[in-house]
C-alpha cells in the first residue's frame, strides 16, 4: 500500500520534473547557434508550415502543395499526424515556424518522459520507471533522431511506442482484454506518426513473440498481438489504402537497404561518437550490458525482452545484411532504425526484472546515464549568439538561392544532390522570396520521383544536354549548380556550360561554390514538345540520357502501345520491354519497321519466353555469355572496336549474344569461336545488338561504344527534342487549379495526379499533365475514399465482435 501511495505521489511529482527538464532542453536548442539541425528537420517545418496556412484559410486537409516536385500531395504518402502537430506549435508560437520547432522538441521530451511513470506503476516499479522517463529523450539513439536525421516524425512516435510495448507485455503475462484496446489505439497513432517505423515495431513485436513462444509454448497469446497490429492497420484504411498506392510503395529502397547496417563494434563502440562524429548509429554500450546481465541472471519473463534485443542487435550488422536481403520485403528491413525500438523493450525488460538486487539497479542506472553524455552536444551544439534568422540569410546568399529566387519566373532547379538537405528545399519554396521547385523533400512523395532521379543520374553521368533539356520540360526557367559536384564525377565545367547555353540557358551568376543559370520566359509557360524517337522499357531512361532527342516512354509493355502511337516516330528503341501477347508485340515491331520506323532491341532486355524460358523475338535467341575485366575486340561495320576495360565493381560482366541475325554488323571472337551481337532481323529497319553496350557507355562514356550506338540508329547525342515555350495562366483555389492555354497539347510543366479530374480533356506523359486549348478547370478530390472508408469500418466492426468473443470465451 505504501508503496502504490509512492506511486500515486510520483505520478503527480515528475511531471513538473519533465516539464523543466524539457523548458531547459528548449532553452539549449534554441541557444545551441545550430538549430534546427537535421537533415529532414526543414521537411517536418515546411509541412507543418503548409498546414497551419491552409488552416488559416479555412482548407482543413490540403489535398496539394504546388511548390514542391512541380506539385505534391503533401498529406498522402507520409502519415500526417506530425504535420498537424507542427501546425498547432506553430498556432502556439504565433506564426513562427522557428518557434514551432522549440515547440516541437520541448513537446517529444515532455510528453514522452510522462509515460513512463505510469509504466513503472504498472510494473510496481514507480522510481525506475520516472527515471527511466526522464532519460528517454536523451537516449543516444533518439537523440540523434531527432537532431542527426531530423526525423521528428519518428520521433514523436516515440512518446506512443512504450505504451505499445508496454501494452504487448502485459497482454502475453496476464491475458487482460483491457491491453487489447491500449495495444491497438496506440499502434494506430504510431502508424499516424510513421507509418514505416510503425511497421518495424510489429516486425520487432513478432520477434519478440517468437522468442516468447520458444520460452513460453503459448502461441494464442502472440497470435492475438499479431491480430491487434492487423486491426490497427484497418482502423487506419481511410488514410492507408490511398498512401499504399504509388508515392513509397512504387520505389525500390533496394539500395537504400544496404546504408542501414553497420559493423558491430561500431554500433556498441561507446568512444566512435567522440572520434567520428554522430554519423553512425550507436546501439549503447550501457544497453548491452543491460542486455548481458538480464540473459545470464534474469528470470523468464524479463529474459524475452533482452533476448529480442539482442537478436535485433545482431541484425544490424553487415554479415545480417548478407543474409536478410535474400528475404521477401528485404528492402524495408531498415535494421539501424529498429535501435530504439530494441531498446525499449530493454528497458521495459530492465523494468519488469524485479529481483534485480538494489545496487546492481543503480550501477545500471548510472552507466545509462554515463552513456548518453558524449550525445549531450547535439542539444549544446556550439551555444553562439547567432540567430537562426542570420544563419538562414547568410546560407541562402552563400549558396546563390536568394539569387536564384530573384530571378526565377515559375520553378527551380537546385541541383546540389540534397546536399543541404531538406534546408535547401525549404530555402527554395519556403523562405526569403519563395519560389517553386522541381525538387524538394520527402522524395517518396512525389509523382515525378524518376523524373528527378534521371536528372541526378545523368548530371553524374556529364550527360548536361539532358539534364538542361529535362529542366525546361520540367518548367524550370532557374537551374542552380553545386559546382563540388562537377569535380566529384570528374566532369567539366566547360561541357556543363555549352549544354545549358545550347538549350538556351545563360549563366546569371557564380560564386566560390554554385552557379546560376536561367533562361527567359513568360512568368508562368508550357511547352510544346516534339522527339523523333521514343524508348520503351525499363531501361528506356538510360537511351534518353545518352540520346536527349529521345523520349522516355510511361509504360514498358509494349502491347500498352498502338500502330498508330509508334508509327509517328522516326526511330523506336526497346531496351528492357515487356508483353503480356508476344505475337501481338512481334506483329507491331514488324508493322512499324515495314512502314520505315526504325526499331533497335537491346538484346539484354529481351523477356523470357514464358514457355521455353530462352530470350528470344522475332524468330532470334538470346545466349548468355560472362566477361571478366573487358570486352574482346568487336569487329564491327564502322570497323573494329578496342572497348575500355570495365569499371570497377563490374569486372564480371554478365550479358548475350544473338543467334538468328539475318544480316550480321558486329561480331567478337570467345573461345575459339566467331560469335554474333549486333545485326538485323527480317529487314533492315529491325536492329538487335547484344553485349548490354548502352549499359557499358553510361558508365565509361567510351567513345567508340558511343560512335556504334549512334550508328545503330542515326541519332546523335547532340541531338534534342523540338520545343516551343508557351505562355499558360495557372490559378490555384481550394482544392481546385484553373490552366488557361492558347495551344493544344500543351506540357504544364505540372505533375500529374491520379487526385486530378475535369470535364475538359487531360492527359499525362513522362509524369507530367497535358492540357487542350481553353480553359481548363481541375478538381481534386480526397483519393481512394470509399475503399479506405470500408477498410476502416471493417477493422472497427471485425475488432469489436473479436473482442465480444474473446471476452465471452474468458467468461
Amino acid at each position: 500500500m505504501k508503496k502504490k501511495n509512492k506511486a500515486i505521489y510520483l505520478l503527480f511529482l515528475m511531471p513538473f520534473v519533465y516539464f523543466a527538464t524539457a523548458c531547459f532542453v528548449v532553452w539549449l536548442v534554441k541557444t545551441s547557434g545550430i538549430y534546427p539541425s537535421g537533415s529532414d528537420t526543414m521537411y517536418h517545418v515546411y509541412r507543418g508550415d503548409y498546414v497551419y496556412n491552409a488552416i488559416k484559410s479555412g482548407n482543413w486537409y490540403p489535398l496539394y502543395d504546388p511548390a514542391w516536385y512541380n506539385g505534391v500531395e503533401i498529406l498522402r504518402y507520409w502519415s500526417p499526424f506530425p504535420a498537424y502537430v507542427m501546425a498547432f506549435c506553430q498556432y502556439l508560437a504565433g506564426g513562427s515556424q522557428f518557434g514551432a520547432y522549440l515547440f516541437y522538441i520541448g513537446g517529444v521530451c515532455f510528453l514522452g518522459a510522462c509515460v513512463w511513470p505510469f509504466i513503472g506503476r504498472g510494473f510496481n516499479r514507480p522510481y525506475l520507471g520516472a527515471f527511466i522517463g526522464l532519460l528517454w529523450f536523451f537516449i543516444p539513439n533518439n537523440l540523434c533522431a531527432i537532431f542527426i536525421e531530423g526525423n521528428l516524425a519518428r520521433s514523436l512516435s516515440m512518446i506512443f511506442l512504450p505504451v505499445f510495448i508496454y501494452s504487448v507485455y502485459k497482454y502475453l503475462y496476464n491475458h487482460k482484454l483491457r491491453y487489447i484496446p491500449l495495444m491497438v489505439f496506440t499502434f494506430l497513432l504510431m502508424e499516424l506518426c510513421h507509418l514505416g517505423y510503425a511497421g518495424m515495431a510489429a516486425i520487432a513485436v513478432i520477434i519478440y513473440g517468437i522468442v516468447y513462444m520458444i520460452q513460453k509454448g503459448r502461441k494464442k497469446a502472440v497470435l492475438d498481438v499479431v491480430i491487434s497490429m492487423i486491426f490497427g492497420f484497418m482502423l487506419l484504411g481511410i488514410w492507408l489504402v490511398a498512401s499504399l498506392r504509388g508515392g513509397i510503395t512504387s520505389l525500390d529502397n533496394s539500395e537504400n537497404m544496404a546504408n542501414f547496417f553497420q559493423n558491430l563494434w561500431i554500433t556498441i563502440n561507446p568512444f566512435e561518437r567522440l572520434t567520428r562524429g554522430f554519423e553512425y548509429f550507436y546501439f549503447g554500450f550501457a544497453a548491452l550490458v543491460v542486455i548481458v546481465f538480464g540473459i545470464l541472471f534474469g528470470y523468464k519473463k524479463s529474459r524475452t525482452g533482452f533476448v529480442t534485443g539482442f537478436i535485433i542487435l545482431l541484425m544490424t550488422t553487415k554479415s545480417a545484411y548478407a543474409v536478410l536481403k535474400h528475404l521477401p520485403g528485404s528492402q524495408y528491413l531498415w535494421m539501424l532504425r529498429f535501435i530504439s525500438i530494441a531498446l525499449c523493450m530493454i528497458l521495459m525488460s530492465f523494468l519488469m526484472w524485479d529481483r534485480l538486487k538494489k545496487t546492481l539497479v543503480l550501477m545500471l542506472c548510472v552507466l545509462l546515464v554515463v552513456d548518453t553524455i558524449p550525445s549531450l552536444s547535439l542539444i549544446v551544439g556550439e551555444h553562439n549568439d547567432i540567430s537562426v534568422q542570420e544563419r538562414m540569410v547568410a546560407r541562402q546568399d552563400s549558396t546563390l538561392i536568394s539569387s536564384a529566387q530573384a530571378v526565377t519566373k515559375q520553378r527551380l532547379a537546385l541541383m546540389d544532390e540534397s546536399i543541404l538537405g531538406a534546408t535547401g528545399s525549404w530555402l527554395v519554396s519556403d523562405y526569403g522570396n519563395p519560389v517553386d521547385a522541381t525538387f524538394g523533400a520527402g522524395r517518396e512523395a512525389a509523382n515525378t520521383s524518376a523524373n528527378i532521379v534521371n536528372l541526378n543520374k545523368a548530371f553524374a553521368q556529364g550527360d548536361f544536354l539532358y539534364v538542361f533539356d529535362r529542366c525546361l520540360e520540367l518548367g524550370d526557367d532557374s537551374v542552380l549548380v553545386k559546382k563540388s559536384l562537377l569535380k566529384q564525377y570528374n566532369n567539366s565545367l566547360y561541357d556543363l556550360e555549352a549544354a545549358a547555353n545550347t538549350v538556351g540557358y545563360k549563366k546569371v551568376e557564380q560564386n566560390r561554390d554554385y552557379i546560376l543559370y536561367h533562361i527567359e520566359t513568360p512568368d508562368n509557360w508550357g511547352v510544346i514538345s516534339s522527339y523523333r524517337a521514343v524508348a520503351i522499357g525499363s531501361g528506356a531512361a538510360a537511351i534518353s540520357m545518352q540520346f536527349p532527342a529521345v523520349e522516355t516512354a510511361d509504360s514498358a509493355n509494349l502491347n500498352d502501345y498502338t500502330y498508330e502511337e509508334l508509327s509517328g516516330y522516326k526511330e523506336v528503341f526497346l531496351n528492357g520491354f515487356t508483353y503480356d501477347d508476344k505475337e501481338t508485340a512481334e506483329d507491331l515491331v514488324l508493322r512499324l519497321s515495314r512502314a520505315g520506323v526504325k526499331v533497335i532491341i537491346y538484346a539484354d532486355g529481351i523477356p523470357q519466353d514464358k514457355r521455353t524460358h530462352n530470350q528470344n523475338f522475332l524468330g532470334v535467341t538470346c545466349s548468355s555469355i560472362t566477361f571478366h575485366n573487358g570486352y574482346p575486340d568487336m569487329d564491327t561495320r564502322i570497323g573494329t572496336i578496342y572497348p575500355d576495360m570495365f569499371p570497377q565493381g563490374h569486372t564480371t560482366w554478365n550479358t548475350v549474344y544473338i543467334d538468328g541475325l539475318d544480316t550480321v554488323w558486329g561480331t567478337f571472337y570467345d573461345n575459339g569461336l566467331n560469335l554474333d551481337f549486333y545485326g538485323t532481323v527480317n529487314n533492315d529497319n529491325i536492329i538487335m545488338t547484344g553485349l548490354n553496350l548502352t549499359y557499358f557507355y553510361s558508365l565509361t562514356d567510351d567513345i567508340s561504344v558511343g560512335q556504334l550506338l549512334s550508328n545503330m540508329s542515326g541519332i546523335s547525342s547532340e541531338e534534342l527534342p523540338d520545343r516551343k515555350i508557351v505562355p499558360l495562366k495557372v490559378e490555384y483555389g481550394n482544392n481546385e487549379i484553373t490552366i488557361t492555354s492558347n495551344n493544344d497539347n500543351v506540357n504544364t510543366t505540372l505533375a500529374y495526379h491520379d487526385i486530378f479530374s475535369s470535364s475538359s480533356d487531360i492527359t499525362h506523359r513522362n509524369n507530367l499533365m497535358y492540357v487542350n486549348k481553353g480553359t481548363t478547370v481541375i478538381k481534386m478530390r480526397y483519393p481512394y475514399l470509399w475503399q479506405g472508408a470500408l477498410v476502416s469500418a471493417a477493422g472497427v466492426v471485425l475488432m469489436v465482435a473479436w473482442l465480444i468473443v474473446k471476452r465471452r470465451n474468458n467468461n
